[in-house]
């Protein structure tokens, strides 16, 4: 009986699994750093999300290590969700320094925007779309993970 509780667990998993990959993301309006409007739609094959610090530093050392200034061109983007981070925090220091990144991306203030998008703390979510269908989410805490992730999307 315990091994049959532990196979329908185990079914149960997998279809939730299965489920948050299906998962179709809609469209969304998004700025990009400098406040100017960020392509994101069906022409988007991947994304990058950080919602903590550690996180969006990850990124950033990989995209300046892989020398990527146009995820756009590769069909991905990146998207910074700084809503956690107080507003002053956010317009007095953090902006400012995003401006001087080499790469654009698409800051996301309003916590409601990205609720339903798979994350993981301290972890960068990194996700392959199709026509904004999520075909496979995937979580790194380490540089050359990511940076072997995202040459694989290229």
């Amino acid at each position: 009986m315990n091994f049959l509780k532990q196979g329908m667990l185990a079914v149960v998993l997998t279809l939730g699994s299965f489920a948050a990959q299906a998962q179709t993301l809609g469209t969304v309006s998004l700025n990009d750093q400098f406040e100017q409007p960020i392509a994101f739609g069906s022409e988007t094959k991947w994304v990058l999300l950080s919602s903590e610090k550690d996180a969006g530093k990850l990124v950033k050392e990989t995209l300046n290590t892989l020398e990527l200034t146009d995820l756009a061109a590769q069909g991905g983007i990146y998207i910074a969700d700084v809503s956690a981070m107080p507003g002053l925090i956010t317009k007095l220091f953090a902006i400012p320094k995003m401006k001087d990144y080499a790469f654009k991306m698409a800051v996301v203030n309003d916590e409601e925007m990205l609720k339903d998008w798979p994350k993981q703390e301290d972890k960068v979510t990194a996700m392959q779309l199709d026509n904004l269908e999520v075909k496979s989410v995937e979580y790194f805490d380490s540089a050359e993970a990511l940076q072997a992730w995202i040459k694989a999307q290229m």
